[in-house]
């Protein structure tokens, strides 16, 4: 099996992923399967050019990453402001479409980098799939921030971009991407005061984890299925 970190699909022998995906699904799903699982198809990717001539591609015709941080809205909520920004008065600037091409294609490349670090920062060995994702090489962007977190524990969000620092130390720190330092001002302050700190967020958490109800319940009361039949 191949991945291919640009488009972040993998070539595999389709009817033997397709029947062992569907069997490991089936096992793990709990109670009466409603229907047979269903395999939708798509190609994630970026038109070369969002805006052309006299159209500018918005939402799915502009391009999709896959659904893993479903960035599909917030893509045409920024496209809509990116339109309103640079679309001109009378006729059409070359220049100013340029920048638009050019600020969508960063837009969908830092949402590229968020997703694939994802398969990048895994542990996972038992399989052809996670073996080489873990041991591929990721575009230049993204090995430039892991290298930047493993030094220092440093994360910088370049140009606003939509998953900022708390995102990728959620994602680098939790799958276990360790930094081989940390700021030399850390060792300024006092564990104690530092252990207290963390105290008292862990007990303003705890608080609203017990004012809150549960997932269940909450279903229940605000978003409950219908009866099958009804």
């Amino acid at each position: 099996a191949t991945f291919n970190p640009t488009t972040q699909s993998l070539v595999t022998p389709a009817a033997n992923a397709n029947t062992a995906f569907f069997q490991l699904l089936r096992r793990n799903v709990e109670g009466e399967l409603l229907t047979e699982p269903r395999l939708i198809k798509f190609t994630p990717g970026q038109r070369d050019k969002v805006w052309e001539r006299n159209c500018v591609a918005v939402g799915l015709a502009s391009g999709f990453v896959e659904p893993l941080e479903s960035t599909s809205i917030h893509l045409i909520q920024t496209a809509i402001m990116r339109i309103l920004s640079f679309f001109p008065h009378v006729g059409f600037d070359a220049v100013q479409i340029e920048e638009y091409n050019r600020l969508s294609a960063l837009e969908y490349e830092q949402i590229r980098d968020f997703i694939i670090l994802h398969y990048k920062a895994t542990e996972r060995t038992d399989s052809a799939f996670w073996n080489h994702c873990r041991t591929m090489e990721v575009p230049q962007s993204l090995q430039r921030k892991i290298d930047l977190y493993r030094a220092g524990g440093r994360i910088f969000r370049d140009n606003n971009e939509l998953f900022g620092e708390i995102s990728w130390l959620q994602v680098m720190h939790g799958q276990r991407i360790q930094p081989e330092s940390y700021h030399p001002l850390a060792a300024l302050m006092d564990e104690k005061d530092v252990d207290r700190y963390l105290n008292e967020v862990s007990s303003v958490i705890d608080a609203c984890v017990d004012f809150m109800p549960g997932h269940a319940q909450f279903i229940a009361d605000n978003c409950a299925a219908r009866p099958r039949g009804t």
